[in-house]
């Protein structure tokens, strides 16, 4: 099986986010091409760092190719 590329990750981060911080507040700005665009505005002790979201993210990716 093919790694998922950076683009199909990318496309991933706001599933990711959903799931890892479900009924927080955040935005995910265009490009959409990358965590810099995710921008929080829920309580930062809820924010999952950047490796659980590019992780999970990955992990999504790789079933969307599946």
């Amino acid at each position: 099986m093919a790694a998922p590329t950076n683009e199909q990750i990318n496309r991933q981060i706001g599933n990711a986010v959903r799931e890892l911080a479900p009924h927080t507040t955040w935005r995910y700005h265009e490009p959409a091409d990358g965590f810099h665009c995710l921008e929080w505005m829920d309580n930062p002790a809820l924010r999952p760092s950047e490796e659980e979201i590019l992780a999970r993210a990955a992990e999504l990716a790789a079933k969307e190719i599946e």
